[in-house]
């Protein structure tokens, strides 16, 4: 399994991307993880990434596939996915790179509760054990499928989404994917985690 991958079927526009009046928020957010090396790259392969929903519809703004090596990114680094299909595996972006890997991941996210805004994935070897441990919620599926897809409508018929915002990625080694209502709020779960971690220590 190669990280970083584009596996669903992509129509992009190369175009210059909407005018993102929430980039300073979650560029922000996306830094503060990359100092925390729960963005980054590793053996010359970029992970974890983050989006933030537009103001209008169901469409997000999510960091364009390997921009994890960059400690800072430009509005030029942010993908605008206008739309998406489940059934097809396909999406629609524009902007002058092409979108994460995941980002059929956060569109499902999305789709479960319209108050979801913010969708964070990191990677963190240590949270990724501990959450196993202590039986989180989990998927097992690769990253980027339509196993991974389904396994997350699946999971949340049951759990609520907006009070058990996290899971671990079993399938996807220290893949951690949490969300909320803002940035912010999915970020503070992250660190709450880490705290829990630390306590255990």
């Amino acid at each position: 399994m190669i990280d970083g991958v584009i596996k669903y079927t992509i129509e992009h526009l190369s175009d210059k991307a909407p005018e993102f009046k929430k980039f300073e928020e979650l560029e922000r957010v996306r830094y503060e993880l990359f100092t925390l090396g729960l963005i980054g790259e590793k053996q010359g392969v970029g992970y974890g990434n983050i989006s933030l929903k537009d103001t209008q519809g169901d469409s997000f703004f999510i960091t364009a596939t390997q921009t994890g090596n960059k400690e800072l990114l430009g509005k030029e680094f942010y993908t605008y996915v206008e739309d998406y299909n489940f059934q097809t595996f396909r999406i629609f972006s524009k902007g002058l790179h092409k979108p994460s890997s995941e980002a059929l991941s956060h569109a499902v996210i999305y789709s479960l509760d319209k108050n979801i805004n913010g969708v964070i994935h990191i990677h963190s070897n240590a949270l990724w054990k501990f959450m196993i441990e202590k039986k989180y919620l989990y998927t097992e599926a690769e990253y980027g499928t339509k196993e991974m897809i389904t396994e997350i409508q699946q999971l949340y018929k049951q759990n609520d989404p907006l009070t058990h915002n996290i899971f671990v990625m079993k399938g996807h080694q220290d893949g951690i994917i949490c969300f909320a209502p803002t940035i912010e709020e999915a970020k503070k779960k992250l660190f709450h985690l880490m705290r829990d971690l630390l306590y255990q220590l």
